[in-house]
């Protein structure tokens, strides 16, 4: 089986949370699909905090090779 892009492996994700949520309560398809639309445009507004992360990610992708 080939290897999932990162594209692929959060939708999938997404997806199995929709399928789950769907199955395991009371909401339709249709008021779910607008609740996660409305949640997603709050996410996109909300403010990001930057950090700069103190460990190296390049030499642990060498080690990785």
């Amino acid at each position: 089986m080939p290897k999932l892009t990162p594209h692929q492996q959060f939708k999938n994700e997404h997806r199995a949370l929709l399928n789950r949520w769907l199955e395991e309560s009371d909401i339709d398809d249709q008021e779910m699909a607008q609740i996660a639309l409305t949640d997603v445009e709050e996410w996109m507004d909300e403010e990001v905090v930057g950090f700069e992360s103190d460990m190296n990610l390049d030499d642990d992708e060498e080690h990785e090779a």
